[in-house]
């Protein structure tokens, strides 16, 4: 199964704990992920820095570990009604011992599933004003 943007249903919040992991980032308001059911990951955009609008805050469930990452988005207005979203990879909170050996040894294929995640997350929104989107990586 690919990856599906959806509005978080009430059960997944209480499966996945995601109220005790919305007390890390004050401010938080995520009501929409991009899950991967079958293989049990998921993205959501938590917030984003006041200073630089740009750079979010993102929580990772990969591998049975939740990872916070930054990352830093820019929109494009493209011809014939298409987006573009350019992100770059800005960092990530030290994650406990286990998570990050787990992240070290399969870096490639965290990487990987992340960018797969932000493709099915556009930019953002659910119901996109655009005929295609185009995501585009520096990392």
């Amino acid at each position: 199964m690919a990856f599906v943007y959806e509005r978080i249903p009430e059960a997944d919040i209480v499966a996945f704990d995601l109220r005790e992991i919305d007390k890390q980032f004050p401010m938080a308001t995520a009501s929409r992920w991009v899950i991967d059911r079958e293989r049990n990951i998921y993205l959501r955009y938590m917030t984003y820095d006041r200073e630089q609008p740009s750079h979010k805050n993102f929580s990772y469930f990969w591998n049975g570990n939740l990872y916070s990452l930054r990352l830093r988005s820019e929109g494009h207005d493209l011809p014939d009604n298409k987006w573009k979203t350019s992100w770059s990879w800005l960092g990530m909170r030290e994650p406990e011992a286990d998570a990050k050996a787990e992240f070290e040894a399969n870096r490639t294929a965290f990487m990987a599933d992340l960018k797969d995640a932000l493709r099915a997350y556009r930019d953002g929104s659910l119901s996109p004003a655009y005929s295609a989107h185009i995501a585009e990586f520096d990392f």
